[in-house]
């Protein structure tokens, strides 16, 4: 294959693999994803609302729910917040119907040491923030 006939091929390529917006087939809304939040439209667009805020954060954030280093004092998991209460362990997210979610946040240590005083510990906090009407 010449030169000249490689060009034509590898902009067609280009242009047919480059990203048309939303497709019309598709209802899904593309959602930024950042490691340290999700957003109830996220949870929608991925199918996880049909389960519990667990299943959800398994499925869109797994290392959420991995434990965080050996702790001396306080929890290795995440400790879990609803609305700015303290609510439980991280299995207290199965209590919790994923399409009541508006928004899930982590908090690392030192972040949630600042914003819940949490203390001891190693595992975070996932706070839950639930939709309301």
């Amino acid at each position: 294959m010449s030169v000249r006939q490689f060009y034509p091929i590898a902009i067609a390529a280009i242009f047919g693999c480059a990203s048309g917006g939303t497709s019309p087939i598709s209802d899904t809304v593309m959602v930024p994803r950042t490691p340290n939040y999700i957003t109830g439209e996220e949870i929608v667009g991925s199918k996880a609302s049909e389960g519990t805020a667990y299943d959800a954060v398994s499925r869109l954030r797994p290392n959420w729910l991995v434990a965080k280093g050996r702790a001396t004092q306080g929890p290795e998991y995440a400790m879990v917040f609803v609305d700015g209460q303290h609510y439980g362990s991280v299995e207290s997210l199965r209590t919790i119907q994923a399409y009541h979610i508006a928004e899930m946040r982590y908090y690392d240590i030192t972040q949630a040491g600042a914003r819940f005083g949490v203390q001891g510990g190693t595992g975070g906090v996932i706070e839950v923030t639930i939709r309301t009407r």
